[in-house]
């Protein structure tokens, strides 16, 4: 699994809602930060909306929540002793399945210098839990120019599509700042779309509705260049391609969930969305403790459905509208839909809540401690909690109490009944007080 979009002067974590920036601002005075900083965030908060807004995104909470219900039902039939890591890739009830497809249309971020050519190639079969069926899983593999070797091969595939929409919309906003990201992850996409169809990148705004329609599919890479191809053979050029056909396109695909019948596009983002809100609800436990975060999860997701639906060219007016603190389309989408946890160089974390929804600093930080688990059960029984830098000299929980070195290696051994950090308040809550790990 990718745990972290771009590393360079800041990161997102997926399903986690964690951005971090290099910098000294706070979030609460982003109008003050440096230009660096403020294109550093609005390259992350690309990734969270992606993550709340696209078919990939919603499919990252529903798989992480999948191997949640998968990881619980194992406990609760192991009498509270179990050895790590508890596989993702070999569980059962189709939750391997996804977290390989997951895996293989990803795409991976091996140093190259540009891309040659393109083929598609068969990479496994999934099995259809509902009739058994083998659905074969293809992805695009790219041929470029290596640096230690003349070719290097690499999978094109989502992390090439979200880094490219989010660079691009970056630049946009702040066209006199030196890029200095890699050309793989972040400008190998728009390579590609120029081999099928020349000269395509130069409209950005049309560029960016389609790497936006590519992460609306489960094969985003395979779905971009599948599309293009389309598009060339019925004629189409770099300018008569549009956002509009581009996503007119879009909601009159047919979208098929395995073996089930096929759905519109937007019954079928519904459907997965409710299914996202469905796994956290779940992953919540209806702990009365956590009603804030569900309804916080529950009304970001519905905003998302709304402005999927209702305005798929939320993203390129965000790249006109100039810089971050003047900038209309940003400033009204951040009221509406917050900010996830976000911290600086100093870590420093701090959380915007979005309009008329109460949910506390707190509570934010709850959801990145519990947002943690997935990683625990696939580790080898090692894990360092993120979070100690922030406890590090601040109280933890309840009451005052400073990190130690099970911090950095089984924070779940800290476990008290009323003296529980952030880390382990979930754990607690969730029933694996008693849990023994080996």
């Amino acid at each position: 699994m990718l745990n972290r979009y771009n590393i360079t002067l800041g990161f997102y974590e997926p399903a986690i809602f964690h951005i971090h920036t290099r910098g000294t601002g706070r979030l609460k005075n982003f109008n003050q930060w440096d230009v660096q900083q403020k294109s550093t965030f609005l390259h992350e908060y690309v990734h969270y909306l992606q993550d709340i807004t696209t078919i990939q995104g919603l499919n990252n909470y529903y798989i992480l929540g999948e191997y949640m219900r998968y990881v619980t039902k194992i406990i609760k039939s192991s009498s509270n002793i179990i050895s790590l890591p508890i596989n993702r890739f070999t569980a059962n009830h189709n939750v391997g399945q996804n977290w390989i497809a997951y895996s293989c249309v990803m795409g991976d971020k091996k140093p190259v210098k540009n891309v040659l050519s393109y083929y598609p190639k068969y990479v496994t079969d999934l099995i259809d839990e509902n009739n058994g069926e083998k659905i074969p899983l293809n992805v695009v593999i790219l041929k470029c120019e290596g640096y230690n070797i003349p070719y290097q091969e690499i999978i094109f595939g989502t992390i090439h599509i979200m880094e490219g929409m989010a660079n691009l919309i970056q630049n946009l906003v702040y066209p006199h700042l030196q890029d200095a990201s890699p050309y793989n992850p972040y400008h190998i996409a728009v390579d590609v779309v120029d081999m099928i169809i020349p000269g395509f990148s130069s409209n950005k705004l049309t560029l960016i509705s389609l790497l936006d329609f590519a992460l609306q599919h489960s094969n985003p890479g395979l779905a971009l260049v599948g599309y293009l191809e389309k598009k060339r053979s019925e004629g189409y050029n770099a300018t008569s391609l549009t956002s509009d056909i581009i996503y007119n396109d879009l909601m009159q695909e047919k979208v098929c969930f395995s073996s089930l019948s096929p759905l519109s596009f937007k019954d079928a983002y519904i459907a997965l969305a409710d299914a996202a809100k469905d796994v956290m609800k779940d992953y919540l436990g209806n702990v009365w403790y956590w009603r804030n975060i569900d309804k916080w999860f529950q009304t970001i997701i519905n905003r998302g459905i709304g402005l999927r639906l209702n305005a798929p060219e939320l993203f390129q007016q965000l790249a006109i509208g100039g810089d971050i603190t003047s900038n209309d389309v940003f400033l009204k989408i951040f009221k509406e839909f917050g900010s996830p946890i976000v911290t600086n160089s100093p870590y420093n974390f701090d959380f915007i809540s979005p309009k008329n929804v109460f949910i506390t600093k707190e509570e934010m930080i709850n959801i990145y401690a519990m947002m943690q688990f997935p990683r625990v059960f696939s580790s080898n029984g090692t894990f360092s909690c993120p979070l100690r830098k922030y406890c590090q000299n601040k109280p933890c929980g309840f009451h005052k109490q400073k990190v130690d070195k099970r911090c950095l290696t089984q924070p779940w051994t800290r476990m008290r009944k009323w003296n529980r950090c952030y880390f382990n308040t979930w754990w607690y809550f969730k029933g694996f007080k008693n849990l023994i790990i080996r």
